[in-house]
């Protein structure tokens, strides 16, 4: 279908691509894996013409047409959409959030000029049915706020297959999706390519995802390709050491002491926590929504505890009521034996003991600040006059691996594994009891995932830290957790010891969950990789 040749791309003046060679075979799926700064997203952009400011290409991209690098802005923009398409990580930042669904996806069709706009609104009514979302369920006027991610993901590939290209492009569309959503839109790009006949370009980090989708896999190195082959034989051999250091950080397992106390730290009784709905009619009543429905747990000091379900089950929602940003409406929440009340009036103190670590660093930060302030924030729970700030600050950055040269620099100027980094220093900062960890790790690759993981293992033995680790990735929950609590429906509905319920699961939802998350197998697996 398309087929690089000694493809290298510059950013004002830095090397980026390194004479990258790739055939994509019409129909089938390749995939192209690495970690984050490899060159994988460049590539997929200069195949789309959509190199940033400043970028100078050499080498070539042949379509049947000829050369993509050759081709003009018009020639791209009658290319795009028409012959390749391309679904982005971040469906939120790719949709209109001003148009609908239905117009949007229209919108391809009629600036094609393949369709007039009702043709094409029925033509979108299809094809967003084709994704599952049908029009019954999900009215071609819905807005993307109003869709989950997995849906404003389908929107996406709807929109980048309404004129049947032969290409299609898939950046990272699964990573910050729970496992069954992941399964399915990875079943549906399957699907697609079976039926339609297109050819896939998948770029991911994850091995485990590729294993089961992709016909040929690239594995991908600082701007350069270093393996590449049918993925069974890649697997099989991994005959490249980065590739077999890929391989083992998406198993690694953290080195963690057991330390829990027989000590509640955190308890939450029977919390009940409802939402208000749309009003029926102008007269009618405000429905009512329940989140989280009678749930109860205690965390030790000392233990790590998962909280795993898919998207909508409720898990955000009771991350905020313990952590004292939204009310319940029934039961109770104690840190330590005491109350938490939601609200301005929580206690100060409780507030110190207890810290979240969000999945975005960087939303997550002001920009606007240097790395000193950011860290510093939470000493604003404080009322005591702190003269030493700036030396725990220096102290928590050393904490988690970074120079206390780096207090000195804005947030921009720091990889995602860094700026993860800093939001645990920024956690660590009022000594707590209890950290959240909420989806911490889903947006990092492999090998950042697993320096990640062993940090908060050896921060949790120095520092006798509680955590509750919220993430839809259970391959995760299962390295760094002690218990582990399965949630559906705004209620638990399995926990136990964390490889007691995965080894032997006993409610059909965690089997699903289990069953759902992609894993590479283990006969594929050979004398290399042991």
């Amino acid at each position: 279908m398309i087929r690089l040749e000694d493809l290298s791309v510059t950013i004002h003046g830095a090397p980026i691509l390194s004479e990258v060679s790739l055939d994509i075979a019409p129909g089938k799926v390749t995939g192209l894996v690495g970690e984050s700064g490899s060159g994988k997203s460049i590539t997929a952009l200069a195949m789309m013409g959509l190199l940033p400011h400043g970028s100078t290409a050499s080498g070539h991209a042949w379509l049947e047409e000829g050369d993509v690098l050759a081709k003009t802005e018009r020639e791209m923009c009658t290319l795009r959409g028409n012959r390749v398409g391309m679904i982005f990580q971040e469906p939120m930042t790719a949709l209109n959030p001003l148009k609908t669904i239905g117009d949007q996806v229209a919108e391809t069709l009629v600036i094609h000029g393949r369709a007039t706009k009702r043709e094409a609104l029925e033509i979108a009514r299809a094809r967003l049915a084709r994704v599952g979302l049908p029009e019954d369920r999900f009215p071609l006027g819905r807005y993307p706020h109003e869709l989950s991610g997995g849906q404003r993901q389908r929107v996406c590939i709807a929109m980048a297959v309404a004129l049947n290209p032969e290409l299609l492009i898939a950046d990272e569309p699964t990573t910050a999706l729970d496992v069954t959503t992941q399964a399915q839109i990875l079943d549906l790009l399957k699907r697609l390519v079976a039926e339609e006949g297109m050819s896939l370009l998948l770029i991911t980090h994850d091995l485990a995802v590729v294993s089961g989708l992709a016909d040929h896999v690239a594995v991908m190195q600082a701007g350069r390709i270093v393996e590449q082959g049918p993925t069974e034989a890649l697997f099989r051999s991994m005959a490249h050491p980065y590739t077999r250091k890929l391989f083992a950080a998406s198993s690694h397992q953290p080195a963690r002491v057991a330390q829990a106390e027989d000590v509640p730290l955190l308890t939450v009784e029977n919390a009940v926590r409802d939402y208000a709905t749309a009003r029926l009619g102008i007269f009618g009543q405000p429905g009512r929504f329940r989140a989280v429905n009678g749930v109860s747990f205690t965390l030790r000091r000392g233990e790590s505890l998962g909280l795993v379900g898919e998207s909508g089950c409720g898990k955000s929602t009771l991350t905020r009521a313990i952590l004292g940003l939204d009310a319940l409406q029934g039961g109770a929440i104690r840190l330590d034996g005491q109350e938490i009340h939601a609200g301005p009036h929580l206690d100060a103190t409780i507030r110190r003991r207890m810290q979240v670590v969000f999945q975005d660093p960087y939303g997550s930060f002001n920009p606007r600040w240097r790395v000193e302030r950011l860290v510093a924030e939470p000493f604003h729970l404080s009322p005591e006059h702190l003269p030493d700030r700036r030396d725990r600050v220096a102290r928590a950055l050393e904490d988690v691996g970074l120079e206390p040269e780096a207090m000195h620099r804005f947030i921009h100027e720091f990889s995602g594994g860094q700026r993860q980094r800093i939001a645990i220093a920024r956690a660590l900062i009022t000594n707590p009891d209890l950290i959240v960890l909420d989806e911490a790790v889903s947006a990092l690759d492999v090998r950042v995932r697993a320096q990640i993981l062993d940090l908060l293992a050896r921060l949790q033995e120095e520092h006798g830290l509680a955590y509750l680790f919220i993430s839809h990735d259970l391959s995760v929950v299962r390295s760094v957790t002690d218990r582990v609590m399965v949630m559906k429906g705004g209620e638990i509905v399995e926990e136990g010891p964390t490889e007691a319920v995965f080894a032997a699961p006993a409610h059909d939802y965690t089997k699903a969950l289990i069953a759902a998350t992609p894993r590479i197998p283990a006969d594929w697996q050979g004398e290399q990789n042991a």
